[in-house]
């Protein structure tokens, strides 16, 4: 049934959009996520001068991955930050999440090479001349911020090891780097030997300078697949691959997420009425639109919204959300029907990486 009572207050477009940019909607995959985190961070500072390891986490896009990083910074090295004296407790945590230097969290540039990795990690440290000088002399100067003898210029003090844990997102931009063949020889194909940029990061964990953690789409693991002596230094893996509804763990994810994501509407004041997402066949219905990807069920719920507001409604409901999968799921090839209309089927879902 259509509930169209008029909402508490006037809720706008832009309402709907920032409301989704700040939700941080936490579920079960999480805390493991933030655990192996820990686990590579901590071993990294107990063992200052040994060579580091790293942990990978690939999986498709929208599959939550930046979100697991983003919580991990805000929620707990932001209070890490707040306890070690780095900045006020009454500081925004938005602020000291952008200004700490314990977890760098960085974006791989497109086309990565040594100088643009170089230039990308010292900008995370705000360094001010990050795109200033030669690849070498970048990466010697991200050795120093990493080893903490990097002078600072203010004082001409040293500025101590500052960040214990280097995350390096979008590794998938290692795709165009020029390659070397066995023979030593540069090419450019996907079939490679290794690339400049992935040797850089091996020396990078052998040298001991600080543990890593990649992130990239499936496809973006064979940069490191194919050197041995990177993969050897492996800690673990955090899987994010899309959930399953035929596998009872990964549908009880499932469900948690739609529960958690349907009670921050109300919670970000944008309807009076609690939204059902658990209610008749929501479910498995939004699961088969998404594919299982966490990610696309927040945007398809956020598509959702919009409508809802347009209509004047007091909650989001099943029109809602099978006019958002045909106006932002399947027009970005999310799924390829709509199956709030037509029912589940078993098809193959195409998710644009």
């Amino acid at each position: 049934m259509t509930k169209t009572k008029k909402q508490q207050r006037e809720v706008t477009e832009d309402d709907v959009f920032v409301a989704f940019d700040q939700m941080r909607i936490n579920h079960p995959r999480i805390p493991g996520a933030h655990a192996k985190l820990d686990t590579v961070r901590r071993a990294g500072v107990r063992t200052p001068n040994s060579p580091k390891r790293y942990v990978e986490l690939f999986a498709p896009s929208h599959s939550g991955k930046s979100m697991a990083i983003t919580t991990y910074i805000e929620q707990k090295v932001v209070d890490e930050a707040i306890e070690r004296g780095l900045f006020p407790a009454d500081m925004p945590r938005s602020e000291i999440a952008a200004k700490q230097r314990i977890v760098l969290h960085v974006t791989l540039s497109p086309n990565a090479s040594v100088r643009s990795l170089a230039t990308d990690i010292l900008r995370a440290f705000g360094d001010k001349n990050a795109d200033v000088g030669t690849g070498p002399i970048l990466l010697r100067r991200v050795y120093s911020y990493l080893n903490g003898t990097y002078e600072d210029p203010a004082t001409g003090k040293e500025i101590g090891r500052q960040a214990e844990l280097l995350i390096l997102d979008e590794i998938q931009h290692l795709a165009d780097s020029k390659a070397k063949s066995p023979e030593g020889k540069a090419i450019k194909s996907q079939k490679i030997e290794s690339t400049v940029v992935t040797d850089t990061l091996k020396t990078m964990t052998i040298r001991g300078l600080v543990p890593m953690v990649f992130v990239g789409i499936p496809e973006a693991r064979i940069h490191l697949s194919i050197d041995s002596q990177l993969t050897n230094r492996e800690l673990s893996k955090i899987d994010f691959s899309p959930l399953r509804w035929s596998d009872e763990g990964d549908q009880v994810i499932f469900l948690e997420y739609c529960q958690e994501a349907a009670m921050k509407l109300t919670e970000f004041d944008l309807f009076p009425e609690e939204t059902d997402l658990l209610d008749e066949e929501i479910p498995e219905r939004l699961w088969a639109a998404s594919g299982g990807c966490i990610g696309l069920v927040s945007r398809i719920l956020e598509e959702a919204a919009l409508h809802a507001v347009r209509r004047g409604a007091s909650c989001v409901e099943y029109e809602d959300l099978e006019l958002a999968v045909d106006t932002r799921a399947m027009p970005n090839n999310y799924v390829n029907y709509n199956p709030f209309r037509e029912g589940v089927r078993q098809v193959e879902v195409v998710h644009d990486q």
